[in-house]
Parts: C-alpha cells; sequence; structure tokens
C-alpha cells in the first residue's frame, strides 16, 4: 500500500459516498486508475464494507449503553453460544472481547430504560454462564468516528 491508496482511505472514511469520478478528481488520479486501487483495496480485505451511518436520536435510539460481561465459562463452545446470542440482538451494535476483570464489552443503542431491561433478561439475567454484568449509560459523546488512521504518527487528525 503506497501513499495514493492511504490518501484513497483517508477520503472514504470521510466520505464514500463520492464518486469514482469525484474521488480521481481529488487525487489528480484519472478515474480508471482511481478504480483500480479502490477495487483492489475492497479485493485486499483493506476496505471490507462500505455503509451509510445514521444519528441514534432520529431513530428513537438515543439511550448508548456499554456493559461489561463476565462469564463463567471461556470454553469454545461456552464463548461460541454467547456469541451468537450477541449477534442475533441487533441494539447490540458493538462487542468486543476483552482483556482484564470483564470478559466482554457490549455496546447497544436502546430506546428507552424499558427496552434495556428487557434486552437483559433476554441475554445476560437468566444465561447461566453470565456471572455479572455492569451497564454504564453515556451522557454525553465526547468523540465518535469510524475512521481507522492510516499513517503511523496517530496523533494527527486529518
Amino acid at each position: 500500500m503506497d501513499d495514493i491508496d492511504r490518501r484513497i482511505l483517508e477520503i472514504l472514511q470521510q466520505d464514500a459516498s463520492l464518486s469514482n469520478v469525484e474521488l480521481a478528481e481529488k487525487l489528480s488520479l484519472s478515474p480508471s486508475s482511481c478504480l483500480r486501487r479502490v477495487q483492489k483495496l475492497k479485493a485486499d480485505g483493506v476496505i471490507t464494507q462500505t455503509v451509510a451511518l445514521v444519528d441514534p436520536d432520529k431513530l428513537d435510539r438515543s439511550l448508548c449503553g456499554i456493559v461489561e460481561v463476565s462469564l463463567e465459562r471461556h470454553g469454545t463452545e461456552a464463548r461460541l453460544e454467547f456469541i451468537e446470542k450477541i449477534q442475533q440482538e441487533g441494539a447490540i451494535t458493538q462487542a468486543y472481547s476483552v482483556t482484564g476483570e470483564a470478559d466482554v464489552i457490549l455496546v447497544m443503542h436502546l430506546k428507552d430504560m424499558k427496552e434495556y431491561a428487557a434486552l437483559c433478561d433476554r441475554m445476560l439475567n437468566y444465561d447461566p454462564n453470565v456471572v455479572k454484568f455492569r451497564t454504564f449509560f453515556a451522557m454525553e459523546q465526547y468523540k465518535h468516528t469510524t475512521a481507522i488512521p492510516t499513517n503511523t504518527n496517530v496523533t494527527e487528525v486529518s
């Protein structure tokens, strides 16, 4: 991957709705060269998905919960069973296996506390593999980005 590929990624992470011609103009490349590079980045798995980001408030999902989950069993079968439950739950938008006191961190976007309580009953309260969980509700969002730095100096923000 060269500097042009990195610049393509920077631009597309900010606005993936650009047409190939618009992207090529920003890079001073021919549209065909630009298209080949983007297709290669996709084929190589560097670009994994192109999506639209939406405002949770506009979808009445402004309650953001971050949940630490501690599990009893960590074997493959128990882990896969829990992962499958997570993947089936639409309100859970991110899930991470982590080090430290918790085993899993979940990020969820909910309508209200009633939905949160129902989700806890379905996913956590009655799961014999869940030892404990602790939820934090976001009061303010100071930073939210999906952009991954393309350079080695991550302190710079474009």
